[in-house]
């Protein structure tokens, strides 16, 4: 008796397996590698160049606010070696003072950080979102031209020769698109 409803279960995944096959063998599959697309077009090259800039400058402007800090930090624990005990660093009221003014200017130093590097992601994330929209148009064009059925991104492909479309996309993406903006964002400060 378990051995014919195995028999029956076996029988039916197989005719399912069957018709399925069947059905994807009448799909056309597209492929597209958009990390290529990006790091080959001349708009990803563009926007590459653009962001790297941007990032040099971010990280130039993070030091210059870092580099009178490490010298304050530097001072304040050179002249807390002049101390020969607890109490006497307790009781020095200059000293103290300093200590709390760098503790909050390294707490505005840190929220500066974080704004600065959510600018960059935004930054980042507005200029491959042009190319993006644009990318999209192409690849929906090309789908049609070709009666695709799908269009996958070649790192999901796990197996199969499906048809990669990514220097069409290439070439069709340098042809109508070649620069795009790319401005820092500028994030409003609190407080």
């Amino acid at each position: 008796m378990l051995n014919r409803t195995f028999m029956r279960i076996a029988a039916g995944f197989a005719v399912a397996v069957a018709f399925a096959s069947t059905s994807f063998a009448q799909s056309t599959i597209l492929v597209v590698d958009t990390q290529k697309v990006m790091k080959d077009s001349i708009v990803g090259q563009h926007v590459a160049r653009q962001l790297e800039a941007i990032y040099t400058s971010a990280g130039s402007e993070m030091k210059a606010k870092r580099s009178p800090l490490e010298t304050k930090a530097k001072s304040l624990q050179a002249q807390m070696k002049t101390k020969t005990s607890v109490e006497e660093l307790r009781s020095d009221a200059s000293l103290q003072a300093q200590a709390k003014s760098l503790q909050a200017d390294q707490q505005k130093l840190q929220v500066e950080q974080y704004y600065t590097e959510r600018e960059l992601k935004i930054t980042e994330a507005k200029a491959i979102g042009q190319i993006n929209k644009r990318l999209g148009t192409i690849i929906n064009n090309i789908a049609k031209e070709r009666n695709a059925d799908v269009v996958l991104e070649k790192s999901l492909v796990i197996y199969g020769g499906p048809a990669d479309v990514t220097d069409v996309v290439i070439s069709r993406l340098n042809n109508q698109l070649k620069t795009v903006p790319v401005t820092r964002e500028r994030l409003p400060r609190k407080g």
